[in-house]
């Protein structure tokens, strides 16, 4: 979302970055990142976050299957990737040969964080945008860093999490009614959901503290998402994420990605949560299998590139990432709240992998035709022109 940038260092200077110039398999990766996220998202919007990874919850065996499949190739890859294509996106701004000036990025992040706050308040209490943003202050300062120290301290950082998490387990106390799980608090959710926008309102406030009491102190959060960040940059410097690699560089990675996501899967079934020490050693073999899953996705898709594959609609999605992940929101919304449908725990997880489909066909159908006309997606024209704090031409001209 932050690659893009045009490399000019002033307002007067500022020129989009033009087809030619951009990095295809960053968009590609980005489109296909935001679009899967979306995969677990609608679950929260549909059914409340107690639905959100448990998949005990879906009623009948096909939705458990699904949700299975969810938790196996899904859950937390491609949020994990998301995050690492943040920062290399600071990484490609500000550590090029011609970086665009530092005062710039922090407007840039400034205006982030406005929109993730809107986003999180008005439409959708599982805002990541101004997690991004905050951080992303943190991590400007490492972006010259070498790729090798990036990616020991990264790697270092998630075994300095597991080990805090063992030794000073998190204890959140009350959780806000938006974030609670059981059946008690679905049908508090629903009320919520289906009653006014006042109300919608005043329970995503009422999550602000939980949300930031989880970024910066006791969830940890922000320590992870710097991490991730530092190996999105590591990535970007090694030429990972730029197709730069051999092509069986990146199905080696990918198989070795798949090798370590499978570790979960058999300890649990091996029955491991059952040992003395089971807990630890899932929490363990989890990361493994969310890096392991979002290295496998990204070298299979990035590698797919280097090897020719296009994939236009999805780099356009990718080079609209901002506002299909702000419209997904909008969907959700309009579908399952009284401000639209009111569908909220009406539609099995079936159901809603049908919807999944269609918003898929949209998105990938509609990037494309909109950026034949426009320079931006509209969001990020205006976060754009808000950044540089001069109106961005929007309509592309004949040469563009």
């Amino acid at each position: 979302m932050t690659a893009g940038l045009a490399p000019d260092a002033t307002p007067d200077q500022a020129a989009p970055t033009s087809l030619a110039e951009r990095i295809n398999s960053l968009d590609v990766l980005r489109g296909f990142a935001v679009l899967m996220i979306f995969v677990v998202n609608i679950k929260m919007m549909a059914n409340g976050y107690n639905h959100y990874g448990d998949r005990s919850l879906w009623p009948g065996e096909f939705d458990q299957t699904i949700g299975y499949l969810h938790n196996l190739l899904v859950h937390g890859k491609f949020i994990t990737i998301f995050t690492a294509m943040f920062g290399a996106g600071l990484a490609l701004l500000l550590a090029r040969e011609n970086p665009v000036s530092l005062p710039i990025v922090l407007k840039r992040l400034f205006w982030l964080t406005v929109f993730g706050a809107i986003h999180l308040v008005f439409i959708r209490e599982g805002d990541i945008l101004m997690q991004y943003a905050l951080v992303g202050f943190l991590a400007i300062f490492l972006v010259n860093v070498s790729a090798g120290t990036l990616l020991i301290l990264g790697i270092a950082i998630q075994v300095a999490l597991f080990v805090a998490g063992i030794i000073f387990p998190v204890d959140f106390g009350k959780i806000p009614t938006l974030w609670q799980e059981g059946p008690d608090a679905h049908l508090a959710v629903q009320k919520i959901l289906l009653g006014s926008l006042a109300e919608q309102v005043s329970a995503r406030i009422d999550t602000v503290r939980f949300y930031m009491f989880d970024l910066f102190v006791l969830g940890r959060n922000w320590i992870d998402k710097l991490s991730v960040m530092m190996l999105g940059m590591a990535l970007l410097k090694t030429g990972f994420l730029t197709g730069a690699l051999a092509p069986k560089t990146y199905w080696k990675l990918a198989a070795a990605g798949a090798v370590a996501g499978l570790g979960l899967v058999a300890a649990r079934l091996l029955g491991v949560a059952d040992s003395a020490y089971g807990d630890h050693v899932l929490n363990a073999l989890w990361t493994l299998h969310r890096f392991g899953g979002a290295l496998f996705w990204s070298a299979l898709a990035v590698g797919l590139v280097a090897v020719g594959w296009n994939a236009r609609a999805l780099a356009a999605v990718g080079r609209t990432a901002f506002t299909v992940y702000i419209l997904q929101s909008v969907i959700g919304l309009v579908l399952f709240s009284s401000l639209g449908f009111g569908l909220f725990g009406q539609l099995s997880l079936g159901a809603l992998t049908i919807v999944t489909a269609l918003v898929f066909v949209f998105f990938l159908l509609a990037a494309p035709l909109w950026l034949s006309k426009f320079r931006f997606g509209p969001l990020e024209w205006l976060w754009r022109s808000l950044t540089y704090g001069k109106r961005q031409k929007m309509i592309r001209g004949p040469a563009s």
